[in-house]
């Protein structure tokens, strides 16, 4: 838990102490929220979102994080890794590719699970784009 701790406090170094602080205590007592909310993907979700139909023609910005993910680089080895974000770069132009005004952005220096804590200004600028 100590090691976490530390890893949220170099995460979110930049924000005021107080908030940092109850995101830190936030992300460790629920963690395992992420693991609940997606226990019905492959039984529910994926069904559902293939019978929805194709996606509206709206201006749409897919962000990619560039970065590799530090967690996965602990637990599986290297070519496993390239692959799987290899794949995820894949699905993100194709989901782009899918609407008429869709554009593709990787976001260099970026972590697919704290890109916008991290990179806060390429989503800004991709809000303003879309803002027009």
């Amino acid at each position: 838990m100590a090691a976490a701790r530390g890893q949220y406090a170099q995460l979110y170094a930049a924000w005021p102490e107080d908030e940092r602080e109850a995101l830190i205590d936030y992300h460790l007592g629920h963690w395992r929220t992420a693991i609940e909310e997606t226990r019905n993907f492959d039984t529910e979700i994926y069904a559902e979102l293939r019978a929805g139909g194709a996606l509206p023609d709206v201006p749409l910005i897919v962000l990619t994080a560039g970065a590799r993910n530090p967690v996965w680089e602990r637990f599986a080895d290297a070519d496993l890794v390239t692959r799987a974000h290899e794949g995820i770069d894949a699905m993100h132009r194709a989901m782009a590719a899918a609407v008429p005004r869709g554009e593709h952005r990787v976001v260099p220096g970026a972590s697919h699970g704290f890109l916008q804590v991290q990179h806060p200004e390429a989503l800004a600028d991709a809000v303003a784009t879309l803002r027009g």
